[in-house]
């Protein structure tokens, strides 16, 4: 299974969903619109596409002039009936692709926060491996409404849409299911350079460091039936060519 990963920071890679997408069967074609690397002009040379993190706002085109053709680009993956997941950019881009608003958090959104399952989430074909609750990893100052016909599969006490689905194919999470130790840590090291106190710093690296200990082991297994739920998905997406 071809997969189009777009990676919107070099500092946001697939990182563990990565590796277990590989391990079940995916290969990842990366491409980094900020680095000027260029989106394909269409989808057919893919069978799905993962869209992820970074640091811009969803809503702002001016300073990111690559946003437009990822929405387009995402909106034509619908259109063919093949498998999107969006990861916290990336869910907030497919929101946005599909007519609704991006915008603004009341907070920012750090650390490994619960997250809990719907009753439509228990039923879904990926989301049912979350169980009622987990802790996963958070890190993000903007949220979005859920498009027209969109189903919330998960939720959090911070900010209410956490996973959603649209039809049967098109996912965005808010969560990092992708994150291992080093990225969390690397984004700790980034969030250093944004003109915070340095106490906060040493608080925020000493509060990441003891979430990961408590946290990401069980992280994980969520990602890696995630990653396994999903390709499954996309196999099941996939036309059969005959030979």
């Amino acid at each position: 299974m071809r997969i189009l990963v777009i990676q919107n920071s070099q500092r946001a890679p697939a990182g563990l969903l990565g590796q277990y997408l590989v391990e079940f069967g995916a290969d990842l074609v990366t491409v980094t619109p900020p680095e000027g690397e260029s989106l394909p002009a269409d989808t057919a040379e893919f069978d799905a596409a993962l869209v992820l993190g970074g640091p811009q706002f969803a809503g702002d085109d001016e300073s990111n002039p690559y946003l437009p053709a990822q929405l387009d680009l995402m909106r034509g993956f619908a259109a063919g009936g093949k498998p999107v997941l969006g990861v916290c950019l990336g869910a907030q881009l497919l929101a946005r692709a599909h007519g609704a608003r991006v915008y603004k958090h009341s907070l920012m959104e750090r650390g490994f926060r619960p997250i809990a399952r719907t009753t439509a989430g228990a039923d879904d074909p990926l989301l049912n491996a979350l169980g009622s609750q987990r802790h996963i990893m958070q890190w993000h100052y903007d949220t979005f409404d859920l498009p027209a016909g969109a189903v919330l599969l998960a939720t959090g006490p911070d900010c209410a849409n956490q996973a959603f689905r649209l039809g049967d194919s098109q996912y965005g999470l808010q969560f990092h299911p992708e994150v291992d130790a080093a990225i969390v840590r690397d984004w700790v090291e980034m969030y250093k350079t944004e003109a915070e106190p340095e106490e906060d710093h040493a608080a925020v690296a000493r509060q990441m460091d003891a979430e990961l200990a408590e946290h990401l082991d069980e992280a994980s297994e969520f990602v890696r039936d995630l990653a396994r739920n999903w390709m499954e998905l996309v196999r099941e997406k996939t036309p059969r060519v005959s030979r």
